[in-house]
């Protein structure tokens, strides 16, 4: 190599490095794109050129002013997110990004940060977010849009917290919509849309499962909604979810609605609880349950409504299977054929709802109704919920429970007497000679509060299972605080075309698949080492683990391209038959395998919900891997039951 191509290629590594380390980079009014952006000084004039150069790990920051919007493509890393940051109160979007109708668009990315940026008065959303994951949406104030203040569509594991979305012209504040799973929607204020406060919508029409699973819901306050119909949060084909510590106050359609018109069903498995629902005059139902909307619970919750002869709950025929309602401080009105008719808190606990549950207005339980729903300190839902799913904080953050037991409602009273040095009746610690014995718990208000489970602090807390592999039992692994199943292959190289089908008894598999295996090979030679083939689940018991050594049984082809193995006594737990063929010249390093085995023999089956495959070819690393989605997910997903599984 001569000393100009030496040089060049010495300029172009220092490059390399320079563009793997995250970036913070200037916006502002008066800036040029065509300089740096590395400074205020030398600060970018536009959104949009950010947004077509960032990269892992990179900040933006943007100082106040006014700016078009920007449509965002490209993704930042776990833990090196792309973030759009507001260095103000005052960073203004105010013209459409020009490629939607929308301020901000985050489309086709994942791990992405937009914090802080007001977008008023744009023409659709004032943030959209579709088909990304990771996403997180915090500190923005969206009002006065054309339909919605944030949006989303097909996006997975997004969160959207401490924002403020009103007046919503058409439709809705917050929208989360198609099949995007596990959304927190946290600690935002949404008031004065024209119809939903917070709409979660699976929609089946556009595609995926037509569902929204995993959401988490919680610490909003939501009021003024609905003029135009919805509810404060409405769930349409949402299951598996919880909305907690929400305050829902003067919202002119339903409280919290869960039914189904556009998602695959209807809203099932979801837990509502302590939360505080006092609809206005011209409102709906404050619990609204219907279209096959089964197996959900309703505890801790202040249930009120002002309107003449609506009430607490309501629920249709198809949705009763499995309801759960309990422990609610309520207005005595119900239905169970959807509103239709009206029956007493008497008549619906003779249906087996609210034993626990009682009659209270306003004025008993608030400290100012209409303005200050924090608890009286004679208020009847003091201490009277269940600890059955209650959080461990409030809408304020504060502990709960405080005193002899959970209040009811989004607030749990404090203990006023706290830190006077003396003990006194419901303090716990804090006070000499009072302190907190449980390594979960700390102090908070002189109660022994759970701490929110922090993965990797050492203390094994709330859900999580380990901190250490030591806490697992034996033959498992502690990985993100979850004992799960070691794995045999973590190449990260994924398993193409796969399928699967097993049977527990008589025992059948079969399997096949095929994964591009970097060259040089060090270990791939059936023949001589045989392979490795693993089907279990991420946790639990069940499964296949199967090592077929080489040697006996094994041919391989004239042209070394295609080994096989035969083996009608399924010798290596019940494998019969493998063929492994070595199809480089379609790619390099393609293989492709095809295995079946059968044996008069019974297994157990891994759980079909988080079911995966293995196969290692070579070395360890010389392997591939599939993690399937469970039964009604994307593909590749597994169903079945006990006795059989069908994955691809």
């Amino acid at each position: 190599m001569n000393a100009s191509m030496r040089a060049w290629a010495t300029l172009w590594l220092l490059a390399l490095g320079s563009s793997a380390r995250a970036a913070d980079l200037w916006v502002k009014n008066g800036g040029n794109d065509s300089l740096d952006g590395l400074s205020p000084a030398t600060a970018w004039a536009t959104l949009g050129h950010a947004a077509d150069v960032v990269n892992p790990g990179d900040t933006v920051h943007v100082l106040d002013g006014s700016y078009q919007g920007f449509y965002l493509t490209r993704s930042g890393g776990a833990g090196s997110p792309i973030t759009f940051h507001a260095e103000g109160q005052n960073v203004r979007i105010a013209a459409d990004n020009g490629t939607t109708p929308d301020g901000i668009n985050v489309e086709g990315a994942a791990h992405v940060v937009i914090d802080g940026f007001v977008v008023d008065g744009r023409t659709r959303a004032g943030i959209r977010v579709a088909v990304s994951q990771f996403v997180t949406v915090e500190n923005c104030h969206t009002g006065n849009n054309g339909r919605w203040g944030i949006f989303s569509g097909f996006a997975d594991d997004l969160t959207i917290e401490g924002n403020e979305a009103h007046h919503s012209q058409a439709e809705h504040g917050i929208y989360v919509s198609n099949s995007g799973d596990r959304p927190v929607i946290r600690r935002n204020v949404v008031h004065d849309n024209h119809a939903n406060g917070i709409h979660m919508n699976g929609d089946l029409s556009q595609g995926g499962d037509g569902l929204i699973s995993g959401a988490l819901v919680e610490q909003n306050v939501i009021y003024g909604n609905g003029a135009g119909g919805g509810s404060g949060i409405n769930m349409d084909g949402v299951t598996d979810s919880v909305v907690r510590n929400n305050l829902l106050y003067d919202n002119h359609a339903s409280g919290v609605s869960l039914y189904r018109i556009d998602g695959a069903t209807g809203s099932k498995r979801n837990v509502v609880v302590n939360n505080t629902i006092v609809n206005a005059a011209d409102a709906r139902w404050c619990v609204n349950v219907n279209g096959g909307s089964t197996d959900n619970t309703v505890l801790n919750n202040i249930l009120y409504t002002y309107h003449a002869f609506r009430g607490a709950v309501t629920i249709d025929a198809s949705s009763r299977p499995g309801f759960v309602s309990d422990y609610n401080a309520v207005i005595s009105r119900f239905s169970t054929d959807g509103g239709d008719t009206v029956i007493d808190l008497s008549a619906w606990q003779a249906l087996g709802y609210d034993a626990h549950s009682f009659v209270a207005t306003p004025a008993e339980l608030f400290v100012a109704p209409g303005s200050d729903f924090h608890l009286l300190a004679t208020s009847p839902a003091i201490d009277h919920g269940t600890a059955t799913s209650a959080p461990t904080v409030d809408l304020d953050g504060s502990p709960r429970p405080v005193g002899a037991g959970v209040d009811i409602g989004a607030y749990e009273a404090q203990l006023t007497s706290c830190g006077d040095g003396a003990v006194d009746p419901g303090e716990q610690c804090g006070e000499p000679g009072l302190s907190c014995t449980d390594p979960c718990r700390s102090c908070r208000q002189c109660v022994c509060a759970l701490d929110a489970p922090v993965c990797g602090d050492g203390r094994v807390c709330g859900a999580e299972e380990c901190e250490a592999d030591a806490d697992c039992a034996p033959g498992t692994a502690c990985q993100g605080c979850r004992c799960v199943n070691p794995t045999p292959c973590s190449s990260g190289i994924d398993i193409g075309r796969p399928t699967l089908a097993l049977r527990s008894s008589p025992f059948m598999l079969r399997l096949a698949g095929e994964a591009v295996i970097p060259k040089p090979w060090t270990g791939i030679d059936p023949l001589g080492h045989g392979v490795r083939v693993v089907v279990d689940a991420v946790s639990g018991p069940g499964g296949v683990d199967a090592t077929v050594p080489g040697g006996t049984g094994w041919r391989v082809s004239a042209d070394g391209k295609r080994w096989s193995f035969v083996d009608p006594a399924g010798s290596h737990a019940g494998i019969t038959r493998i063929v492994i063929q070595d199809r480089s010249k379609r790619q390099d390093g393609l293989l492709h395998w095809r295995l079946v085995g059968r044996s008069a023999g019974s297994i157990v089956l891994p759980d079909v919900h988080r079911a995966r495959t293995a196969v290692v070819l070579g070395d360890a690393s010389e392997c591939a891997a599939v993690m399937w989605n469970g039964p009604g997910q994307a593909r590749p997903r597994c169903g079945g039951d006990a006795r059989r599984i069908a994955c691809r």
